[in-house]
């Protein structure tokens, strides 16, 4: 290529990507989406709370743009930003399925430790093997993927929720055996429901994996995503990182990879 038509090459280039941010950071808003999923996200006095939005306003305030969220079912989540009807999705695991409209960052928001739960006065072992669970019901949350294991295990019997929440109340009231969740959540609904000591998790996790801020493909913000990565980084580095994760009694350690 010619050397002036690769500097005009350049320069068109680096005025795309200036358009593209400069545009969207014009708006200063995106719309953000997410489940109710206590430490994580929740609404709490009519203000949207949780360590997960506390990081993800504090990034976006590093960015100069501000955040618009909304509460919704996790399947509504999905076709939102599926859709472009919504910017971002927090939180979300990384599956091949959603990664053909969700743009995923580096760098994860937090880390998901996952688990079985019962009742204390039920002796159900769990040895990784899910074949030995489908005698029970287990409830799960409608749109959650539980790992690939878990999810194409089509023999368990699964019953779904729209809220989280659910899954320990029908527990409590013995319409399963099981639930599945994450562990912080899980906990935080049932020390709210007065439950706490009613429910045990099963040994060994059925996952550990990274949760993310995912955007939506069709918003093309793979600009505002490298820039969104970046910023999250330099603040888990942060003694302001630190103090959103004590805030919800969140330790530090269990957010390391």
């Amino acid at each position: 290529m010619h050397k002036t038509n690769r500097l005009l090459f350049s320069m068109m280039a680096f005025l795309l990507i200036g358009v593209t941010y400069n545009s969207f950071a014009a708006e200063e808003k995106i719309q953000a989406v997410f489940v109710t999923w206590e430490p994580y996200g929740y609404i709490e006095n009519d203000r949207f709370v949780g360590f997960e939005l506390d990081i993800f306003s504090a990034v976006m305030k590093m960015m100069n743009i501000q955040v618009e969220y909304n509460e919704r079912p996790w399947k509504r989540c999905l076709f939102m930003v599926e859709n472009g009807l919504a910017d971002v999705v927090i939180s979300a695991l990384k599956t091949p399925e959603r990664e053909a409209y969700m743009i995923y960052p580096e760098e994860s928001i937090s880390i998901s430790k996952t688990a079985l739960f019962t009742t204390p006065d039920r002796n159900i072992q769990f040895s990784q093997d899910f074949e030995s669970l489908k005698e029970f019901t287990i409830g799960v949350t409608a749109g959650f993927t539980y790992g690939s294991a878990f999810d194409s295990a089509n023999f368990l019997k699964k019953d779904e929720n729209i809220k989280t929440a659910g899954i320990v109340t029908k527990l409590m009231m013995g319409r399963y055996e099981l639930g599945i969740g994450n562990i912080a959540v899980i906990s935080s609904i049932a020390q709210k429901q007065g439950v706490r000591n009613k429910i045990k998790f099963l040994e060994p996790l059925v996952h550990s994996q990274k949760l993310y801020a995912a955007f939506s493909k069709v918003k093309n913000h793979q600009y505002l995503v490298d820039e969104f990565s970046k910023k999250l980084a330099y603040l888990k580095n942060t003694s302001e990182y630190r103090e959103i994760l004590t805030k919800y009694g969140i330790t530090y350690e269990s957010q390391l990879p």
